[in-house]
């Protein structure tokens, strides 16, 4: 009898050292794994995957989640691969990126205009490769721009006072990371129009970047995209500085670090001495009313257009020029609504020359020069 018992219990432990085996599977390919092994963990799940000697040694890694790929990859022409499974979940199409971008402004609108203004009309974004993206890094008027790896956004100061923003999104990113991406580079622009230049450059740079990461955390958070908001946790790109934001948010609120921002005395927010964020520099009448710096007025209100079509101006680098006609600002090949007095039309910029623009109105034939005038 006790022999039996013996007999059972080995037969129970060798099934159950079958199983493991069986269990232990390389989660790329499939193989039984041996005594070596490596753990990777996804970047979209924060699964721990065993892979195998053989998978890990494979050169390609998916862009969205970071492991090997193996069979069943999606090549862009930029380089970029995703696994099958990633590769389903991407926002392929420019124009429907473009639209979820549209969406992203207009909730952040919603959702903090007690806070910020952020800038609509004259924020042109276009959904680049990372070619684009790695060029900004060299390009000459880029230095003090965020530029990632995921996006950039450049602020041209015009004349009279006016901005214009460049935001490039980098394309076939999966759509909660579209939309942070897409948030923290709005936030950039509304940066650019509301905190001065000098309180720019003088502010520490991770924290800046943390607080556009704040706002892309906030925003996540009212849509319960409780991955994406674990993702800008555990980013290292600011430094631990994100972190440092939030708690100062749970704290003090949100307006506390707006107006920090903007006024603060110091030029970075330490975990030990958060309350500092309620130090502000110049007039003690301010203190008053907190909010009163935080609208940009001329953004906001629609300014008077003139009732024929414009060239105001022409900027940008020879490669990735674009132009501003009436109110809107365009690339080539780029078609969007213009106001003209009471009314709008639609116009397609066709080339963009050294004085000039070529277009196209309301889908006619017909095309018009427009040139830049000369007592402006």
């Amino acid at each position: 009898m006790n022999a039996r018992k013996i007999f059972a219990c080995l037969l129970i432990s060798c099934v159950a050292v079958l199983a493991k085996a069986e269990y232990l599977k390389c989660d790329i390919c499939g193989s039984v794994l041996t005594n070596r092994y490596y753990k990777i963990v996804d970047g979209v799940t924060g699964a721990t995957n065993l892979i195998c000697m053989d998978c890990e040694a494979l050169p390609d890694r998916c862009f969205i989640c970071g492991l090997p790929v193996k069979s069943d990859a999606k090549t862009l022409p930029d380089g970029r691969m995703f696994c099958a499974r990633d590769a389903k979940e991407v926002v392929d199409s420019d124009e429907e990126a473009k639209h979820i971008c549209g969406e992203v402004r207009d909730d952040l609108h919603r959702l903090l205009s007690r806070f910020m203004i952020f800038p609509d009309t004259n924020v042109m974004v276009s959904i680049v490769d990372r070619f684009y993206l790695e060029s900004l890094f060299k390009a000459p008027g880029h230095e003090e721009a965020c530029v990632t790896v995921y996006g950039a956004t450049h602020t041209h100061h015009m004349p009279n006072g006016r901005f214009i923003h460049s935001v490039s999104v980098l394309s076939n990113l999966k759509p909660e990371h579209l939309m942070a991406v897409c948030a923290h580079e709005y936030t950039h622009t509304w940066i650019g129009q509301n905190v001065s230049a000098a309180r720019q450059a003088a502010l520490d740079r991770d924290t800046l970047e943390a607080f556009c990461e704040l706002v892309a955390y906030k925003y996540m958070e009212s849509r319960n995209e409780i991955s994406e908001m674990q993702v800008i946790k555990k980013n290292s790109y600011t430094k631990g500085q994100i972190l440092t934001l939030i708690e100062a948010d749970n704290r003090y609120g949100f307006d506390a670090i707006v107006e920090w921002m903007q006024n603060g005395e110091d030029f970075k927010l330490d975990w030990a001495g958060l309350d500092r964020v309620r130090t502000l520099q110049g007039e003690p009448e301010k203190a008053e009313t907190p909010f009163a710096a935080l609208f940009y007025v001329p953004v906001t209100a629609p300014t008077p257009v003139p009732d024929t079509l414009e060239l105001k101006g022409i900027s940008g680098a020879a490669l990735h020029r674009y132009v501003i006609i009436n109110d809107a600002t365009f690339r080539p090949l780029e078609k969007a609504r213009v106001r003209v007095g009471q009314t709008n039309v639609a116009v397609r910029c066709l080339e963009i020359r050294d004085k000039s623009v070529l277009i196209q109105v309301n889908d006619s034939n017909e095309k018009q020069e427009l040139f830049l005038r000369t007592d402006e």
